[in-house]
């Protein structure tokens, strides 16, 4: 484990999955959701090569089948430090034989975890080491607490966008978990805000937008209007909780990428907003948390 402090505040890295484990701000809060197993047991897996579902188990590159797991395996490998300074710490995955089972491309995926005044970024750099055109996904899966406060309810919570937003979420099917269909998201105050509760996520599972018009979005107390202020810059954004654990957490999950749809070739190069990098090119995407 990486322990990371400035000005406070304290960040605990994980070397398995490049994964945040905790970020305390410097009033000794923990922000990012505990990983209690008997809920869920990750906080903020890195999502690479895939995100969530692919169709019948296997994906199709160049005309042959890989057994991609969901949400891709960077989150089970470990990954070495490869730069670290007083306020941030770098951590690099390279391919291996077992990787290249099921994912045919040479590649770095690198995630650097950096304090910000009042929270932190990350950010993801991948580069394509082989001698053609890489498909694939990249994506977080950060969890923050939620309710913050003591005498709190999820409830009292909401996501409010940074711009208006006229949105449907893609359906996700609850045996295969992948994307059938849509239905209209309503938003309230002119399309800005989308309240939390439990019920939705049972019912739901996962509110899924894509091509929004914001770049960020706040998670706050409706009354108080204390809370997080999250930014990314990828063009999918989903938002969870673990249905029927009235779980006290609220995943914000930016994507470059999306779960296989029931319609879909299962081509890789077909996915909607997959990244396609060029021969010795580098792409770098990532997000950032910071407290109101």
């Amino acid at each position: 484990m990486i322990c990371l402090q400035k000005n406070g505040a304290e960040m605990e890295i994980a070397l398995l999955g490049a994964e945040m484990r905790a970020y305390r701000s410097a009033d000794g809060k923990n922000r990012i959701w505990s990983g209690d197993p008997a809920v869920w047991k990750s906080t903020a897996p890195v999502l690479f090569p895939a995100i969530g579902a692919v169709k019948d188990g296997k994906i199709s590159i160049a005309g042959k089948d890989y057994a991609v797991p969901r949400h891709g395996f960077a989150k089970f490998l470990d990954f070495e430090v490869t730069e670290q300074g007083e306020d941030f710490v770098t951590l690099t995955l390279h391919e291996n034989a077992e990787t290249k089972k099921v994912y045919p491309f040479d590649f770095a995926l690198s995630v650097t975890h950096r304090f910000l005044a009042n929270g932190f970024e990350t950010r993801y750099t991948v580069e394509n080491h082989t001698g053609r055109v890489m498909p694939f996904m990249i994506g977080g899966h950060p969890g923050f607490v939620c309710p913050m406060n003591p005498g709190e309810r999820f409830e009292d919570y909401v996501i409010r966008f940074d711009k208006p937003e006229k949105v449907e979420t893609s359906l996700c099917t609850p045996d295969t978990h992948l994307i059938d269909g849509s239905q209209p998201v309503c938003l309230g105050d002119g399309g800005r805000t989308l309240a939390l509760n439990h019920a939705d996520f049972d019912r739901l599972d996962t509110y899924i937008f894509e091509g929004l018009a914001s770049r960020s979005v706040e998670l706050v107390h409706k009354d108080t209007g204390h809370g997080l202020r999250f930014g990314f810059d990828m063009d999918v954004l989903a938002i969870w909780s673990m249905p029927g654990k009235n779980a006290p957490y609220v995943c914000i999950e930016p994507w470059q990428g999306a779960p296989a749809r029931v319609d879909e070739t299962g081509r890789f190069e077909d996915k909607p907003w997959h990244v396609e990098l060029g021969v010795g090119q580098a792409y770098t995407c990532g997000y950032r948390m910071e407290l109101m």
